[in-house]
């Protein structure tokens, strides 16, 4: 393979081909990427200065029909003795540089994993074949998201593909380690047939990530795109992110009659898995309103880390009723793994025979995708589980000695590293296969020589992945756990078991007339009360992003608001606003007596609810935003009711009532358009367009008013203390949902700016209080 420091993909296919012991077959297929019988696996190690031998196990004729059999992924390790030049200019030699390989996860989406990749079919006798083989394609690439059909007959693909390799960063360091780069980087889906070893592309645009392959029961396919092109929420001082983002589509299983099933996910979604209910469940990144603070790394209304904010959701078979199942609000995963229940990414979802969805808990970006991998007993669909945590009651981990922390991974009592575990992947006899990192399986804190040389003394390895199976459920430790294919010279990761599954086809609730339609039989229902403590001065100080409610009695509801979500089609911020997004406004559906409503809303159209009380002023507020396929009638029992079933649809007022229209969006207002007019007319007597703060108060621009973090453009006398601090910014910084003194980001009730209009104090609270 290639030298460190030459990045020429050519060479290092070309030196990988050439090293073969027998002449190539004859049974190779160039159509998108190169598909080769068995009798081309067999090859001698690679005997290279700079990259880890190559060794494919024994191959023998597959049994291409049998069930129990698996298809994964895998990438050589980083093994072997390699030279490195410091940054003092001495050579390091040594051959433990296995802890700087990746694998893709939520933080390396399309590129910085190894590669190259093969796909692997191996048969529950032992026997394998390898079906992609991204050594003998003319870019280098890695086949992922491996998929079997649910007859067992196929399997669904995308094969990540890039102009060349890199070695990890800091590249300058030029470590052995290559990684897909991120030039011109896209993804296509394929489709294998197993007996008659056949593949077959979908369409593709150049340039387009087109991933996760899932096959549904009414003959359809589910899969992740950014073909959209739109880009992330914008965050306070950061902007949209690095790419644009994926969401899901729905498709034919060739590729062809594509259609956008999740315009609301205006983040990004990954990985869909068909659950045996017939629901869809998937990762999705939730940035819009606050929620990107629920933690802020100790900064100062800073957003946390963004590729950590993934929760579950589920959906219906063409993108209707989604419902958050886990880890939506931010909770610790009680009952998991008391080291490690803080709420990372959730990603790489499975499910046991049992129907225990399961899923990995780990920190991007640094750990290889591995972390703890988890399963819970779902309460039922639209349901999280009981308020205050909204978890389910039977959470646990598969594994009791992994961890999640943004960390190497444990020390046993022998001073060797325990390991990490992910991607789980249920078997039919109850049991999980899971992907295992054996070593110290991180990249945080790293130092050269100093890690290598711990490793050396130690015994330890950086990380080596293999597919092993639970045999007791939670595994004790990795003694309890049966190998499955763990080659020293290979990560191997990502199974899927190919076997028949009877998954039911789901309707969904239709309106009749094709249009779309939501309803609610009680919105008087709630169990999204205000947890925290009803101090204002110390919500201030830290991050309250609970979304439920200003302090005022939720019997106060008088109608529901309506706001359609715009997508970020370009990664320059076009409107100011705490919401990350433009939004327009759709209009309020006044409660009926009962409590209940329903409206009619504009189909695939993004939408985000607030209720308001009989003045119009929002006093509860959803920061994610929903959206209807056509035809669908959405149906829930409460106000954010998480943990219990509401009144039945059919025993409200909203049964028989028509519909209220609302599909005629209006701009909202802006600060420049319809507040700064009035300011100017009504304020500039006494607060200078021209003025500083230390020579008189200005007239404020939106910064000054509404982003004003750090109380700048406030005298210093009437700054609010927040911290004893002799940091100023620490001293007088406000944490979301405050952008300013006079400014709440969630609700204008708690808005000083607010009471100065109305002329009182309006959040529910007293000045004793």
């Amino acid at each position: 393979m290639v030298m460190a420091g030459d990045s020429s993909w050519e060479v290092y296919r070309d030196i990988r081909l050439q090293s073969k012991k027998e002449p190539r077959g004859d049974s190779c297929d160039n159509g998108g990427g190169e598909l080769c019988s068995s009798s081309d696996l067999s090859r001698a190690p690679l005997k290279l200065d700079r990259q880890p031998a190559v060794v494919a196990p024994p191959i023998v004729n597959h049994p291409s029909t049998e069930l129990g059999s698996i298809v994964y992924t895998r990438v050589p390790r980083t093994v072997g003795m390699h030279s490195i030049t410091l940054p003092e200019g001495t050579v390091y030699t040594d051959d433990h540089w296995d802890y700087m390989d990746a694998l893709p996860e939520v933080g390396r989406q399309f590129s910085g994993f190894n590669a190259p990749g093969q796909l692997v079919l191996r048969a529950s006798s032992g026997t394998e074949k390898i079906i992609f083989d991204c050594f003998k394609t003319s870019r280098p690439c890695v086949p992922l998201d491996a998929m079997p059909s649910l007859d067992g007959r196929k399997i669904a693909f995308s094969v990540y593909y890039a102009d060349d390799l890199k070695p990890p960063w800091p590249e300058r360091r030029n470590f052995p380690n290559r990684q897909l780069s991120a030039v011109n980087t896209e993804a296509l889906i394929y489709v294998y047939d197993i007996a008659s070893e056949t593949l077959a592309a979908w369409p593709h645009t150049k340039g387009v990530h087109d991933i996760n392959p899932v096959w549904l029961p009414t003959g359809k396919m589910v899969f992740g795109s950014n073909r959209g092109g739109f880009w992330a929420p914008f965050l306070n001082r950061i902007g949209t992110g690095r790419h644009q983002e994926a969401r899901l589509y729905l498709a034919d299983p060739d590729g062809s009659n594509v259609t956008d099933i999740t315009p609301h996910e205006v983040t990004a979604a990954l990985h869909p898995y068909l659950l045996n209910s017939g629901r869809v469940a998937y990762s999705s990144q939730w940035l819009s309103h606050n929620l990107a603070y629920g933690s802020n790394n100790g900064s100062i209304n800073w957003p946390g880390t963004r590729a950590n904010f993934w929760p579950v959701v589920d959906m219906d078979q063409i993108g209707g009723d989604t419902t958050a199942i886990l880890a939506a609000h931010k909770t610790r995963l009680k009952g998991t793994n008391s080291r490690s229940e803080t709420v990372k990414a959730l990603h790489f979802i499975g499910e046991r025979a049992n129907g225990d969805i399961c899923v990995t808990n780990y920190y991007r970006s640094n750990n290889l995708g591995l972390g703890d991998a988890i399963c819970a007993t779902l309460p039922g669909v639209g349901l999280e589980g009981p308020a205050p945590d909204f978890n389910p009651k039977n959470m646990y981990s598969l594994a009791t000695w992994a961890t999640s922390e943004d960390a190497n991974s444990r020390l046993g009592p022998d001073g060797k590293y325990l390991g990490k575990t992910g991607w789980p992947e249920g078997t039919e006899d109850g049991q999980v296969i899971l992907t295992v990192g054996k070593g110290m399986c991180s990249q945080v804190s790293f130092a050269v020589p100093g890690t290598n040389e711990k490793l050396k003394t130690s015994g330890n390895i950086g990380c080596d992945t293999g597919l092993y199976k639970t045999t007791v459920i939670p595994s004790q430790s990795l003694a309890d756990l049966e190998v499955i294919v763990d080659l020293p010279e290979w990560h191997e990761y990502a199974a899927r078991e190919i076997k028949i599954r009877n998954v039911p086809v789901l309707a969904g609730k239709k309106s009749g007339d094709g249009t779309c339609q939501l309803a609610s039989s009680d919105a008087g229902s709630t169990d999204s009360k205000h947890y925290g403590k009803n101090d204002f001065n110390n919500e201030m100080k830290f991050i309250d992003n609970n979304g439920y409610s200003v302090n005022v009695p939720h019997s106060d509801l008088a109608a529901i608001r309506f706001y359609e979500v715009l997508p970020n089609l370009t990664n320059k911020e076009v409107e100011k606003n705490s919401i990350g997004n433009p939004v327009r406004f759709l209009g309020d559906a006044p409660l009926l007596a009962d409590k209940s409503f329903k409206v009619q809303l504009p189909c695939n159209t993004p939408y985000i609810m607030a209720g308001v009380d009989s003045d119009g002023r929002i006093i509860k507020r959803d920061q994610i935003p929903q959206s209807l396929r056509p035809g669908e009638k959405r149906t829930c029992g409460g106000c954010h009711l998480h943990g219990e079933e509401g009144r039945p649809y059919e025993q409200s007022l909203a049964f028989t009532a028509p519909p209220l229209p609302l599909l005629t969006p209006k701009p909202v207002p802006t600060y420049t358009k319809n507040v700064l007019p009035i300011l100017e007319v009504k304020c500039s007597g006494c607060h200078s367009p021209t003025a500083t703060v230390g020579g008189g108060v200005p007239l404020y621009t939106y910064d000054g008013l509404v982003l004003d973090t750090f109380q700048k453009q406030v005298p210093t006398d009437k700054r609010i203390v927040l911290l004893e601090s002799t940091n100023e910014n620490r001293r007088y910084g406000f944490q979301r949902p405050m952008l300013s003194k006079y400014v709440n980001t969630m609700y204008a009730r708690e808005s000083m700016l607010y009471w100065k209009a109305a002329n009182q104090r309006t959040d529910g609270r007293t000045d004793d209080t």
